[in-house]
């Protein structure tokens, strides 16, 4: 789901990651496209589509990290995957996003509560943290 622009893409090349992106514009549909070699997925996936990205990380069986509103807990259709294995990353403020509309300034006072759902990566089945600000522009 990350194009090159793509705050994660760009942080975790900076602090010297090897990062492997695939993007619907490049050609490669999450749904049917998997790279040779890969750890951890991390990305903040189309949240109209969660049920589906969810299922499909599942089948990997590797560790991810995937951004979406915190109400993505609450569901029949993902209890079956969270009620073991989902660790939550979750913050004292709300994530401010970029918007197709402005990739130069975040738009402040999101009307929703975000977290970071992971499998196999966090100490702990629930982290509260505060939250550090990353305002960079996506241009």
């Amino acid at each position: 789901f990350d194009e090159e622009w793509s705050a994660f893409y760009r942080l975790l090349k900076e602090r010297g990651y090897k990062v492997v992106r695939s993007s619907l514009s490049e050609g490669q549909d999450f749904f049917e496209y998997e790279p040779n070699e890969w750890d951890i997925f991390v990305s903040n996936p189309p949240f109209s589509k969660k049920n589906k990205v969810i299922k499909r990380l599942v089948s990997f069986g590797k560790p991810f990290a995937i951004l979406l509103p915190l109400s993505s807990l609450q569901s029949q259709r993902r209890f079956d995957y969270f009620k073991d294995d989902i660790q939550l990353l979750s913050f004292d403020k709300r994530i401010d996003y970029h918007t197709k509309q402005d990739f130069i300034n975040v738009a402040k006072g999101n009307r929703f509560a975000s977290a970071y759902f992971c499998k196999d990566i966090l100490p702990n089945r629930l982290i509260l943290e505060q939250m550090k600000i990353y305002e960079r522009s996506l241009k």
